[in-house]
């Protein structure tokens, strides 16, 4: 926020930020939205400030969340690497703030002098919000990057690639059949090897990643064991440990790609949580049994302005559409 800005201003915007929590903590009630359709009609300033905070969070949050898991992760190689330390220090910085419990803080609250340091630690390569892009490495290593994903990349003494860092999202990686060495990621704490010729997906949106081959062999190194998945299994990892297991839907996971959606007996509550990444504004589930309720959908990405249309008359939700592109479903 620059240092200019009109004291009404200011104050709309922190209580544009309040707001915000509240509609999103999963306790807002009829009475809030009516409350709040009746704040953002008080000015045009009101309706402005809300939709500039709006895209605000949905900016930042993805850069935070990422800071967090680069926290947590185990960073042997960095420390070794004097290149990295400006950039890595300054994340850490931020990073310990998150694990201190200043995260919400931070997403929603974060003091306006924080904003140029997030900006500084923004990751070699990143996707917006409902944006996906591909990168393609010298070595002929393929890297298809989906909505709201956070990347860096290591290189040797000789300039080439010689790992990835998923800070956080979703990436699906191609290796030549003709490459002489394995490609080496890490996510949230998990150290992953693959062979060439490899084609796997790495999703890190959560507490727990998934990583699913589809060609070749990816080695996983996490918590003291180490575990090899080849072609059409998983392996998943996180607080609890890591395991392997046959992937039950390869297609499913690989949908993303022809930007499409694919929900096999999930929670809507889930459901409209990875809707969110994929548009702007926020769709809010507030009735806890509409949350619970197992969908069934295949949706394209196109579909998605609209989805909460589709939301009311599939599964009987209350529509509430909100300023900012905010949507309770009740």
């Amino acid at each position: 926020m620059a240092a200019n800005t009109p004291p009404d201003k200011r104050a709309l915007e922190d209580q544009a930020r309040d707001w915000l929590v509240r509609l999103s903590s999963g306790r807002a009630t009829s009475v809030d939205a009516q409350d709040f359709k009746r704040w953002c009609g008080q000015s045009p300033l009101h309706a402005q400030v809300m939709a500039e905070t709006t895209r605000l969070w949905d900016a930042t949050r993805p850069a935070a969340q990422a800071l967090a898991q680069r926290m947590r992760a185990d960073e042997p190689a960095r420390r070794t690497a004097p290149a990295a330390w400006p950039r890595a220090g300054r994340r850490r910085f931020l990073g310990a703030a998150l694990a201190a419990g200043a995260t919400a803080f931070v997403l929603v609250r974060p003091p306006a002098r924080l904003w140029p340091a997030l900006s500084d630690m923004t990751a070699d390569y990143r996707t917006g919000t409902g944006e996906q892009r591909q990168v393609v490495l010298a070595d002929a290593v393929v890297v298809e990057m989906n909505t709201q994903t956070s990347l860096n990349l290591r290189r040797g003494a000789d300039g080439e690639p010689v790992a990835l860092e998923l800070l956080d999202g979703e990436v699906q990686v191609r290796l030549p059949a003709t490459r002489s060495t394995p490609l080496n990621v890490s996510a949230s704490g998990g150290q992953l090897m693959a062979e060439a010729g490899s084609r796997f997906n790495v999703r890190a949106t959560g507490a727990e990643v998934c990583v699913t081959c589809m060609a070749g062999a990816v080695t996983l190194r996490h918590g003291g064991r180490t575990l090899v998945a080849r072609e059409a299994q998983q392996l998943n990892y996180g607080r609890h440990g890591a395991e392997l297991a046959r992937a039950r839907d390869i297609a499913a996971v690989d949908a993303w790609r022809e930007r499409v959606l694919v929900f096999n007996d999930m929670p809507l509550a889930e459901m409209v949580d990875e809707i969110n990444r994929y548009r702007p504004g926020r769709l809010i589930v507030t009735n806890a049994e509409l949350g619970r309720r197992r969908v069934q959908a295949r949706l394209r990405l196109e579909q998605l302005a609209r989805v909460e249309t589709l939301i009311g008359a599939s599964y009987g939700a209350r529509v509430t559409m909100l300023p900012a592109g905010i949507v309770l479903l009740g």
